[in-house]
Parts: structure tokens; sequence; C-alpha cells
């Protein structure tokens, strides 16, 4: 069997500095892992295996010194969960193409995560299988660990009779940091939105100036048309212009920021399936932005922050995720296919497991590299936290209540939570209140699905 193919380009990519190490056919092929050692002659204390394992719709790779036994305790104790070995069956469909008796101890190229056992970082020098009965890999475990599972967790004991030192925590990701320290040059923001902002600065721009900048993006023109005929409006008259949109319905100050956040979002190339991918992300942009401007326009007139900036906030609350799509699409994946996985789980909690960067920090760094408004960067920075305080809290706070309004409906990434209380009524928000804007919302569907499929396209 000749080495699978996800196993010879990852090793090739890697960097890593290794022998091969041939083994010698025999005159049976050899029927277990520890025989085909033996046939390379290598003791087991110098072999490292993968051990999988599973819990609920996680799937996890344990990587440990193939002379010993993996402790699911320990695992559970790292991790607050209960794992349980995968089948055979399991196996093959997570690692395929591989020879089941010579099991690659590599999760990255299979889109898996990795727990590395403390004591395989120490090993001066260790022997890994490639999926092939036929050839070991042999290299130091430093550079096993630090170039092969750099994403993944260290630092810990995980087999039986190992150290029970609770003190030694499990870093996921600490390479993810270091290359989100070493980008020097984030996505541009694109020009259609600097001449936005250049609008949005001139107190004399009228209607016709800002009009002839989004015919620009005829996408983006059929966009603020569609919007401005949208039930949330519910405008009698035939809307046919950009210029109409703007005079007759929508307002200058809406449609700047409308058309300043749909033209950010084209600074990015993101994969379009999976839970995070461009479809699902601007179906949630979208209608979490249009549920965060009806919640504004909910609260008393006296106190009611700008509609149009909860639209903007509401738009841009997740675009950590796209930077992420954008810079690391490795990570992203992987992230990808955890959510996949296990949607019932907080996005922020797989983030800490799988890349160690969430999408809050991603979109702070963003927003801040953009110069964008503090009210939209605290929103982006918050939107998780029921209970934020702070001088523009209010665009956070609302945007966490819409996203736990449009969960119920399936849409988006909150796990499924209530609202709290005590946030409804510090904004003047009954249960009332919450409904009417989210019916509004919901009647202008079609819109929201069409502006959603434009900007996936």
């Amino acid at each position: 069997m000749n080495i699978p193919s996800t196993v010879r380009t990852f090793l090739a990519n890697s960097r890593l500095r290794f022998k091969g190490r041939q083994i010698a056919s025999a005159d049976s092929p050899a029927d277990s892992f520890e025989a085909i050692v033996a046939l390379a002659g290598v003791p087991l204390s110098r072999v490292v295996k993968p051990v999988l394992v599973k819990a609920g719709g996680a799937r996890l790779m344990v990587v440990i010194r193939a002379d010993q036994e993996l402790d699911l305790a320990s695992l559970k104790e790292l991790f607050k969960r209960d794992f349980t070995l995968c089948s055979e069956g399991e196996v093959r469909e997570l690692l395929p193409n591989c020879d089941l008796q010579a099991l690659p101890p590599l999760a990255e190229p299979y889109g898996l995560r990795s727990v590395v056992d403390a004591a395989v970082a120490e090993m001066p020098s260790l022997y890994f299988a490639t999926g092939t009965a036929s050839l070991l890999i042999a290299t130091s475990g430093a550079e096993f660990v630090g170039k092969l599972h750099e994403a993944g967790w260290k630092g810990r004991s995980l087999v039986k009779g190992g150290s029970s030192d609770s003190s030694v925590v499990a870093s996921p990701g600490e390479a993810m940091r270091k290359k989100v320290q070493a980008v020097n040059e984030l996505p541009a923001m694109p020009g259609l939105a600097a001449e936005i902002i250049r609008i949005r600065n001139n107190p004399y721009a009228n209607a016709s100036e800002l009009t002839a900048v989004i015919e620009q993006d005829p996408s983006l023109s059929a966009q603020v048309i569609r919007y401005a005929g949208s039930p949330l409006y519910a405008y009698q008259g035939k809307i046919n212009s950009v210029e109409q949109a703007i005079v007759r319905v929508l307002g200058m100050d809406f449609v700047e920021d409308l058309a300043f956040g749909l033209s950010l979002g084209k600074a990015f190339k993101n994969p379009k399936t999976g839970p995070l991918g461009l479809d699902n992300f601007w179906q949630h942009a979208l209608y979490c932005a249009a549920l965060t401007q009806a919640l504004c326009n909910q609260i008393d007139y006296a106190v009611r922050p700008p509609a149009s900036v909860g639209y903007l906030a509401g738009l841009l609350h997740n675009f950590g995720i796209l930077l992420l799509g954008h810079l690391f699409p490795a990570q992203f994946e992987r992230l990808n296919k955890a959510v996949a996985a296990e949607p019932q789980r907080s996005l922020l909690e797989l983030e800490r497991e799988t890349i160690a960067v969430s999408h809050t920090e991603l979109g702070l760094w963003l927003m801040d590299a953009w110069d964008m408004p503090k009210e939209i960067a605290e929103a982006v920075s918050e939107h998780h936290r029921a209970d934020h305080r702070g001088d523009y809290a209010v665009y956070a706070n609302l945007i966490y209540i819409a996203n736990a309004l449009l969960k119920r409906h399936g849409i988006g990434d909150a796990p499924s939570m209530g609202i709290p209380p005590a946030l409804q009524q510090r904004y003047g928000l009954d249960d009332e209140k919450l409904e009417l804007a989210l019916a509004n919302v919901l009647q202008g569907r079609e819109g929201l699905e069409f502006m959603a499929a434009k900007m996936a396209a």
C-alpha cells in the first residue's frame, strides 16, 4: 500500500526534518501495529500512535507512546466530557485510505483536533506510522509536536500511570496566536466603502452624490432598492431607483450605513459552505442587522439609539469569522467542521478548543485596523455577553437579544438561550415588543434571503 496522498502532502508542506525507515516485507503481512514495529526493529517505547475518541458529535485524536495506554479519565478531567473509543468503522471513516495497522498520528490533514501526551514532546527521537505498513517516519519529539501538532493541546499526561498534576494545563493553538501576531497587513477597506465614508464626513453631501457612489455596484444598488421595498417600511409606492429609496423611504444616514456595511464584506473571499460559510454567514448577518434595527425602533423615543448604527453593528458583529477564513483557511476549515459536528455548543467554546482565538478578538482587531467607530467595535467585541455594560453597550446588548430571538428560527450561531429579564427591562423591551420586532423582520424574509444570496455569490 502506498503512503496516502493526504499524509504525503501534509508532510511535504510541514517542513519537518525526518528520515524514513522502510519495513522489509515478511512472508505473511503484519496483522497488528505492534507486528509492524517489530519488523522495523524499533522498540515500542520509541514509537507514537493515535487513539481516536468521541464525545457526542466531537471526534478527537490523542497521540501517546505506543507502549502506553490512554487514560479516558484524564480526558474527562481535561475537557469535562465523557469520551469513548471510536469503532473500527468510525476510524476508517475518519482516516480514509489508511492501513488500520499503520494509522498516522496526524490530526490536521484529516480535519481533526489533537491532544498530544506530555511525554511525546520530551522524546529525543520517535517513530510514527504513515498510513501504510511499509514505512515509518523518524524525527524528534520537539519536531513532531512543533510542526505536526502546532494547533493541538499539549502539556498534560493522558496515559495510565502518568502524572496527575492538575496544574499542567493544555495550551491549544499557541501557534495560531503567533500567526495572528505575525500578520502585518489586514485586508484593505474596499474603495467603495472609503467613498461612502467620505460622503458621511461631508455635511453638505446629498442623495444624488450617495446614489452616484452606490450605483457603481449594480448588486449593491439592487439590494438598497429591495430593502426599501421590504415590509419593514411598509412603503406603498414603487421604488425604481437608489435615489428614490434614499429620499422616499430610507434616508441618507441609513443608506450610508447599509451600503457601507455591505461593501465591507467584499474585502473577503471565504468558502461558501458549512455553518460558517458565506451562505450562512450573510443570512445571519442580514437578519441580525434587520432585527437589531427593528429593536432600536421599539425603544422609547427619548432614549432610542440611532437605528442605522444598530443595523451596521448587527451586520458587522461577526466579521471576525470572515477575517479568520480570509487569513487562516486551515483553521477556518477546522472550526467549520467542529461547528457542524456539534451545533448545540457555543461558538466561543469551540473556538477556544480548536483555534484558541475567538471571532470577537479577530473582529475587534479588524475594527481597530479599519478605524471603525467605537460603538461598532464594542458591539463586535461584546455581543456574546448579556451582562455587558459600557459606553455603547446598547448595540452589543441588542445584538445579543436579536441572536437569541433568531436562534428560535434556526438562524445564527448563538446557543439556545433565554433572554435575561433584566436585559429586556434595561431597554423597556417587553415580550410583546420583542415579538413585534421579530415578526416585522420575518415578514421581509424574501428580501433578506435575496440579499444574502447576492452577498454570498
